[in-house]
């Protein structure tokens, strides 16, 4: 699910938010509603029975599907980033700058 929403947002959002850090900004707060959401069914689901996302309590390898969750989610979060970063350096790459001083045309 949180795969989902930074491809479908992250670099839109970059697009979008003229402002670098309010792009970031705005990324982590959707990236937190989402992640929270996703938590919160998997758990769900796991004291349901369902062991895909987690180890059964009784496992003696309880933290090794909780790892591996934190660095699915930690890629997933960097990567997230880098299409905000992306997007607004696409945003600004066609755009000149404000006080950038254009040599090549005459003022008469």
């Amino acid at each position: 699910m949180i795969a989902i929403v930074v491809i479908v947002l992250a670099l839109p959002i970059g697009l979008l938010i003229r402002n670098r850090l309010g792009a970031y900004l705005a990324f982590a707060v959707i990236f937190a509603q989402v992640y929270t959401f996703q938590t919160g069914l998997l758990v769900m689901q796991w004291t349901n029975g369902a062991d895909d996302a987690f180890p059964r309590s009784d496992s003696p390898e309880l933290l090794d599907g909780t790892i591996g969750y934190l660095l699915f989610t930690s890629v997933i979060y960097i990567a997230g980033f880098g299409l905000v970063t992306l997007g607004h350096w696409l945003r600004n790459r066609h755009r000149p700058a404000a006080d950038e001083v254009r040599l090549d045309s005459q003022q008469i």
